[in-house]
C-alpha cells in the first residue's frame, strides 16, 4: 500500500482497540541485541483495552492528556506523526497494565495502516522501544501474540519470541483495583535479583503444571516474595477468600480472577477499601483480525 493511499485511510478516521496485560511472574532475559531481550513467565491478557481513534492532526492523546515520552512518543515522533492518535481505557499509566506496550503497539499499528510500516515490523517496533526505555520486556510479545492465559516461551520481539496461549473457561471475570504507581524500570532496579531468583523458580513449577490455578497461585507466591503484598491488601482480600478464584499483585494492580457471578460480591467489598475497582474478561485474538480488516479495506 503506498503513502497516499494510506494517508487516505489515516485521513478517513479508524479505531481499534489493543488488549493489556497483567503479568504474574516472569523473569528478564537480556539478548545481544532489542528484539532478542525479553522475558520468560506468564500473564493474563485483558479487555477492553486501550481504545485507538485516529483523525487528521498531530500527537498523541490519553484521556485528554498529551503523551509527551515514553516509548510510543518515541515511536510517534521517529516515524514523523503527521496524524492525531486519541487513547482512552480503563488504566493508569505505570501501575501495571503494561500500558507502555499497548500504547506503543497501538501507536504503532496506526503507521503500519498508514502504509509506511509492515505490521509485524510495527509489533517488533513496540517492542524494541519498550526494552530501549526500560518500560517493558515482555508485555508487547505476549499482547501481540497471545490471548488468555499466556506464557511466554521463548524471550524477544513478535517474530522471534514465542508464546503459548491457555484459553480460560467461559464466564471468568478479572476484577483490579489500584494500589498506587510503580514504574517497571524502578521494579528492575530495586528487585531485579530477587525477580530473577523468584522468577525462574515459578516459571519452573507452571511449566510442570499450566492450569489457570497455578499461575494464580504462583502469581500470588512471587507478588508475596518481592514485597507487594502489604497488610492492607490482605485485609481486603480475606473477606473475600470464598468468592474468587485467585488473586495477585502486578506492581501496584490488585488482580483478582472470579466467576462472572461473584462480579458483584467481589466489586462492592473492595470498592469499600480502595477507590477503583475495574472489571475486565480474558483477551480474545479479535483486535489482529480487526486491525488486518481495516488493511485489507485500505487496499481495496
Amino acid at each position: 500500500m503506498g503513502d497516499r493511499q494510506g494517508r487516505h485511510c489515516v485521513g478517513a478516521g479508524f479505531a481499534f482497540q489493543v488488549p493489556l496485560h497483567l503479568t504474574g511472574f516472569f523473569f528478564p532475559v537480556y539478548g545481544e541485541r532489542e528484539e532478542l531481550t525479553g522475558s520468560l513467565g506468564a500473564g493474563l491478557v485483558i479487555e477492553p483495552g486501550l481504545r485507538c481513534i485516529v483523525e487528521r492532526g498531530e500527537g498523541i492523546w490519553f484521556e485528554g492528556r498529551p503523551i509527551i515520552g515514553g516509548p510510543a512518543h518515541s515511536i510517534y515522533e521517529d516515524l514523523g506523526g503527521g496524524f492525531s492518535i486519541t487513547l482512552s481505557g480503563q488504566c493508569t499509566p505505570g501501575a501495571g497494565y503494561a500500558f507502555s506496550a499497548a500504547s506503543s503497539l497501538a501507536v504503532a499499528a496506526c503507521f503500519a495502516l498508514s502504509g509506511r510500516l509492515d505490521v509485524l515490523d510495527a509489533a517488533q517496533m513496540a517492542h524494541t522501544y519498550e526494552v530501549r526505555h526500560r518500560t517493558g520486556l515482555g508485555d508487547v510479545l505476549a499482547i501481540w501474540d497471545g490471548y488468555g492465559l499466556v506464557m511466554r516461551r521463548k524471550p524477544g520481539s513478535p517474530g522471534i519470541g514465542e508464546v503459548e496461549s491457555i484459553k480460560l473457561a467461559d464466564k471468568i471475570a478479572i476484577i483490579t483495583s489500584e494500589l498506587g504507581r510503580l514504574p517497571t524500570e524502578n521494579l528492575l532496579s530495586a528487585y531485579h535479583n530477587k525477580i530473577v531468583e523468584t522468577g525462574v523458580r515459578m516459571y519452573q513449577e507452571f511449566l510442570r503444571e499450566p492450569t489457570l490455578d497455578n499461575f494464580l497461585r504462583l502469581s500470588n507466591r512471587f507478588s508475596r516474595e518481592l514485597g507487594l503484598v502489604d497488610e492492607k491488601v490482605d485485609r481486603v482480600i480475606r473477606p473475600l477468600e470464598h468468592h474468587i478464584i485467585g488473586w495477585y499483585v502486578k506492581k501496584r494492580v490488585l488482580v483478582i480472577v472470579a466467576e462472572e457471578a461473584e462480579v458483584g460480591e467481589v466489586s462492592v467489598n473492595i470498592a469499600a477499601s480502595l477507590p477503583i475497582v475495574r472489571v475486565f474478561k480474558p483477551g480474545e485474538v479479535e483486535w489482529r483480525r480487526y486491525l488486518k480488516t481495516i488493511l485489507d479495506t485500505s487496499r481495496s
